[in-house]
């Protein structure tokens, strides 16, 4: 509706928002594919399953988003140096239409975006669609009470800012789990400290790694030097470690190296 309404109403902004809808529906798309991969069995190739799938996809929704800035900039940039009429009246319904859809879907995601990177990149997509639908209209009314038809390819350029925004954030957040970053709420030293301080019968910790395996989904090791006996010890110190690690910080994949201290005279 959008493609149409822009080729009727000759408007860059409009048309840059269709191609950001055009853009969300491929996106989404690999979305919903990835969605239902990582619901597959693991394997033993695989032990992880292939939870990573939703980041990868993120990461693609992340380039799709950048890729449409930049032809919406180089359209701008063409419509500056042409003059061109645009049919305001006709931009403003159909930029309200498409406001409305993406309020409606937004909507809907409300809520699950906070906990899955993969609802998040398609929520960002609907945020995004929807600054960009608010742009188109405050462009058509201008453009209908002013007569400059240059606002239009400003539209344009904002909605191209909008999404680089949002692709470079998705980006970010992307590459960081791809690279097996530390969670940005958690703070490996903090964690140790709590460590030590519940468990005052270790001594030393080092190889410790805390990372993000996918949304939600974290993983820790850690080589532990504790004051202790027997395996009888060994198991309930264990134990210990894995309530107040899956308790406090949610972290749900540990592996702990347990060996007994031994102190130099």
């Amino acid at each position: 509706m959008e493609f149409i309404g822009a080729w009727l109403t000759s408007s860059l902004s409009l048309l840059a928002d269709s191609y950001h809808v055009l853009g969300d529906l491929g996106a989404i798309g690999v979305t919903l594919l990835a969605g239902f991969l990582a619901e597959r069995l693991r394997s033993r190739k695989r032990s992880y399953g292939y939870y990573r799938l939703e980041i990868l996809s993120a990461l693609f929704n992340g380039f799709i988003l950048l890729g449409l800035a930049w032809s919406i900039f180089k359209s701008a940039a063409d419509r500056f140096s042409t003059a061109h009429e645009v049919h305001s009246e006709l931009m403003l319904i159909i930029a309200a239409l498409g406001l409305a859809a993406n309020v409606l879907m937004l909507k809907v995601l409300h809520g699950s975006h906070n906990h899955n990177l993969n609802i998040k990149s398609a929520y960002f997509h609907l945020v995004g669609d929807s600054i960009s639908s608010v742009v188109v209209i405050l462009s058509a009314i201008v453009i209908y009470f002013t007569g400059l038809s240059w606002v239009d390819a400003v539209g344009g350029i904002a909605v191209g800012v909008v999404l680089c925004l949002m692709s470079l954030r998705l980006i970010k957040e992307s590459v960081h789990v791809l690279l097996e970053g530390t969670p940005d709420h958690m703070d490996p030293e903090e964690v140790e400290q709590e460590i030590r301080k519940q468990f005052p019968q270790i001594k030393n910790i080092h190889d410790f790694h805390i990372w993000e395996i996918t949304s939600h989904l974290f993983a820790m090791t850690a080589h532990i030097e504790a004051d202790i006996k027997n395996l009888e010890d060994t198991r309930i110190l264990i134990d210990g470690l894995n309530q107040l690690i899956s308790k406090k910080y949610g972290i749900g994949h540990t592996t702990f190296q347990v060996e007994a201290h031994s102190s130099q005279e």
